[in-house]
């Protein structure tokens, strides 16, 4: 008399494991990358983020500055259908006044994207 095989298990088993074995593969890992990739930037270029790192004060008057961020538009171009607006972050140093002070540039850029209509 044969032994039966049970194929039901090994079928389970291979149903959750191969599912796993992908996403924990490479090529998925760089589908769902997250490092921003920027407009007009190479495809292997190394990103070089820069911040704003504080500065020793140089008076009395710059510790009173307050620090707001702002978005200002640099740029608005058109790619394959699409409406695309960079704008890029600022740092504006405020007094208490509300006169602004010092603008620094940051690193951080946004893009907006919009269907044009055709």
């Amino acid at each position: 008399m044969k032994k039966k095989v049970k194929i039901y298990p090994l079928l389970l088993l291979a149903m959750v494991l191969v599912p796993v074995a992908y996403f924990e593969s490479d090529y998925v890992k760089t589908l769902y990358d997250t490092e921003p990739i920027l407009l007009g930037q190479a495809g292997g270029a190394i990103n070089e983020t820069t911040m704003a790192t504080p500065g020793e004060k140089k008076n009395a008057s710059e510790e009173n500055l307050i620090l707001q961020l702002d978005q200002r538009l640099v740029d608005r171009e058109e790619v394959d259908g699409y409406l695309v607006e960079t704008y890029r972050e600022y740092e504006l140093y405020e007094d208490r006044e509300g006169n602004v002070k010092k603008v620094i540039p940051t690193s951080n850029y946004d893009y907006i994207r919009y269907k044009l209509d055709e």
